[in-house]
């Protein structure tokens, strides 16, 4: 029998990158910058900073793989800055992440986009993530290198100093050398994407220089930050048996009622009678979780299932709202007509969601616009670029 081996967080993505983004070279810039602005978006919008992004890529030299280029992506920020600390976990650690489970909106979850890109930088340029940052409670900024220790998943900040010459109270900015090839045009292309992320972020500004075009700025519209929404715990119908049974462990020697009241959204003493009206035994209920055994949680997990609960709360969602985005369509071009609909939150298979809409008239196509009509995307206010032809957001366009 051949010998088994374990292989870390990092190393499995570092095989498997077209998993996250990067199955093509022209896929790799894109998300590259995607997972960049994302980052700083939410950083700003968690300190309560209007943001101003700036994004620079230009095209230095052949790249390592056959029919790429070398692309630098530089993106800076005026968020909140990063802690010494944790600079190599944000750039350099798969699934660390302060946004993970927390039951509410925000464009990245997980950990891992941010370092797919400096384990891609690494793989095809030799070097990782060029960081500088500073907080507010930093007298001088850091800079240094961070790269991603690929067999133990772990960031290290190499050639790290302070320096005297950032004109920034506080902020980050991240740079990577990466191999790529660039498209500027087309529902793919960088202009549609940093148009579509300042149509959906109407507090945001951002200046930009593309190779062969001139420097750009859009400025915000709004000035009000996005009022981060509430985080909500989970519904018991979203969950699966060993999920179920993985949350309790969160929660120490409290009873199992207290557990289900305070770890659960619509659970409350009123659930608690139905389930005992329903069989379960109530000394399951004042049982600690760290006691209880499987076959009980188990008893526990059916009888909730089989209980008709009321649907999730949306308050964990974020909208733009109809007023905002009028604002923000005007700066598409020369608008002749448009009308723009916020739906009220609605639950989708257990989960929060609301939908908006916006249709706009222009009088002349926009240079960059490849045909008459124009379908732009977004979830999470992000812009959706790719498998337009599988989107439930086109087909539902078609139907009408």
């Amino acid at each position: 029998m051949e010998k088994i081996t374990t292989s870390s967080t990092a190393e499995y993505f570092s095989k498997n990158l077209q998993q996250v983004g990067f199955s093509s070279q022209i896929k790799a810039v894109l998300t590259t910058l995607k997972e960049a602005v994302d980052n700083s978006l939410d950083a700003c919008e968690e300190g309560g900073i209007l943001p101003e992004v700036s994004v620079l890529i230009e095209k230095v030299g052949s790249g390592s793989n056959k029919n790429s280029d070398q692309i630098r992506i530089r993106v800076e920020d005026n968020g909140p800055g990063i802690d010494t600390e944790d600079v190599p976990k944000v750039y350099g650690e798969y699934l660390a992440s302060s946004k993970f489970g927390r039951g509410r909106c925000s464009r990245g979850q997980q950990g891992i986009g941010i370092s797919a890109v400096t384990t891609w930088a690494q793989l095809t340029s030799a070097t990782g993530a060029k960081v500088i940052t500073k907080t507010e409670k930093m007298r001088k900024a850091i800079r240094g290198i961070v790269e991603v220790d690929i067999k133990h998943n772990k960031g290290v900040f190499k050639d790290k100093e302070t320096m005297v010459d950032w004109d920034r109270p506080h902020g980050t900015s991240v740079e990577f050398l990466i191999d790529g090839r660039i498209q500027l045009n087309g529902e793919a292309g960088l202009v549609n994407y940093l148009m579509g992320t300042a149509l959906v972020n109407p507090h945001l500004t951002i200046h930009y220089k593309l190779p062969d075009l001139e420097s750009q700025t859009i400025d915000r519209v709004s000035h009000t930050v996005p009022e981060i929404p509430q985080a909500t715990t989970p519904h018991p119908h979203t969950m699966k048996l060993g999920e179920f049974i993985a949350h309790s462990h969160l929660f120490g020697r409290t009873s199992v009622s207290s557990w289900l009241k305070k770890g659960f959204s619509r659970v409350n003493d009123g659930t608690l009678k139905e389930l005992v009206t329903a069989g379960l035994k109530k000394s399951i209920l004042e049982k600690s979780v760290d006691s209880a055994g499987e076959e009980e949680f188990k008893q526990v997990f059916i009888a909730l299932q089989n209980l008709k609960l009321m649907a999730p709360s949306t308050r964990s969602v974020l909208s733009i709202g109809e007023a905002t985005l009028s604002k923000s369509i005007r700066r598409l071009g020369d608008v002749d007509f448009f009308s723009v609909v916020t739906r009220k939150p609605s639950i989708c298979d257990f989960k929060p969601v609301q939908v908006e809409v916006a249709v706009a008239r222009l009088k002349e196509k926009r240079t960059d616009q490849e045909t008459l009509v124009q379908v732009l995307r977004f979830a999470n206010r992000v812009p959706l670029q790719f498998d337009k032809a599988a989107c439930a957001i086109v087909k539902s366009i078609q139907s009408v």
